[in-house]
């Protein structure tokens, strides 16, 4: 048994017409990118005395979010809510759709493909190739 598109267009009503999410995965200035896109972005892991950064995945902690922004300031501007609806949208994917093995990080790459808020891409095939490589992993 294995879960096809139909599927998964049927159980999540995530469209899977459009076109494909593709993008890179490199996560080269992750963080100054982040800035660019959400005003902020997690303070850089310290090093040690003469020792080697914790190998820290390129994205923020759930806890992070929520404490950045759980409310949107009510004198808030169209770019400011745009802001915490992007914001939004990348904390629910990456704990739904796009949830990774901890449960605890949202990977950065989600928030990349949410730059552009009205484009029609085929979430349900993203989705689906998702958990293919997921389960490919365990």
């Amino acid at each position: 048994m294995t879960v096809t598109l139909q599927d998964v267009s049927m159980i999540t009503a995530l469209p899977i017409e459009g076109k494909p999410l593709c993008m890179s995965t490199d996560s080269e200035g992750w963080r100054h990118q982040m800035e660019a896109l959400i005003g902020m972005s997690p303070q850089e892991p310290e090093v040690e005395d003469g020792g080697k950064k914790d190998r820290v995945p390129a994205g923020v902690t759930f806890t992070w979010i929520a404490a950045n922004f759980a409310h949107c300031p009510e004198d808030a501007d169209d770019e400011v809510i745009q802001r915490y609806a992007r914001v939004y949208m990348w904390y629910v994917i990456s704990r739904t759709i796009f949830a990774d093995g901890t449960g605890k990080n949202a990977p950065w790459m989600w928030l990349k493909a949410l730059t552009v808020l009205d484009n029609k891409f085929s979430w349900g095939s993203a989705a689906l190739a998702y958990l293919y490589r997921q389960v490919i992993n365990c």
